[in-house]
């Protein structure tokens, strides 16, 4: 596949496709900034339910969890094989994985290593991967919409006075009535 050459004469074209993606993008945000309701099968709206603002903390502390536990099978990693390039970078959080990647080589003492660079540099690559998760999921916990609880309920007391016309026996009643909600 040839890729065209770009010279003087296309610079109009793309500054007219500049100026269009930006008409477009200013459109939709103009015409676009209520998100149109969504209904179900019958019709009616679907209501978006936010989980409740105690699912936070464990969210947080999982998410540094795993990310606690990859760093640590990768500095542990690191000081059991020091003498392979770029394990000195495996020490520093999240962005070691990714550091001893460019580092990747063979041990001196093993010049061919042959497929164990390869699957060092895969498993560098997951390890990277499970430490940005990690923090993702924390980040997350920090950032992400939850339902306000509602406050408790307190309790109410009300005192009401009965009073009730005698009857055909000729008794009547007068008292109190305490009612509550608690």
């Amino acid at each position: 596949m040839r890729l065209p050459k770009i010279g003087p004469g296309s610079r109009p074209r793309a500054a007219a496709l500049l100026v269009a993606v930006l008409v477009a993008v200013s459109v939709q945000t103009a015409h676009g900034s209520e998100p149109a309701a969504t209904l179900d099968a019958s019709g009616e709206p679907i209501v978006v339910r936010h989980p409740p603002s105690s699912v936070r903390l464990p969210l947080v502390l999982g998410g540094l969890g795993i990310t606690a536990a990859a760093y640590g099978a990768s500095a542990l990693a690191a000081t059991t094989w020091d003498d392979v390039p770029g394990a000195d970078a495996m020490l520093v959080p999240v962005a070691g994985p990714w550091i001893s990647l460019a580092q990747n080589d063979c041990a001196p003492d093993d010049p061919d290593c042959g497929a164990i660079l390869y699957l060092r540099g895969i498993l560098l690559v997951l390890d990277g991967l499970v430490q940005l998760g990690g923090l993702g999921i924390a980040a997350e916990g920090f950032f992400m919409t939850t339902e306000a609880t509602a406050p408790p309920k307190k309790a109410s007391w009300q005192l009401t006075p009965i009073v009730s016309a005698p009857s055909a026996t000729g008794l009547g009643m007068t008292g109190l009535s305490l009612t509550g909600t608690f």
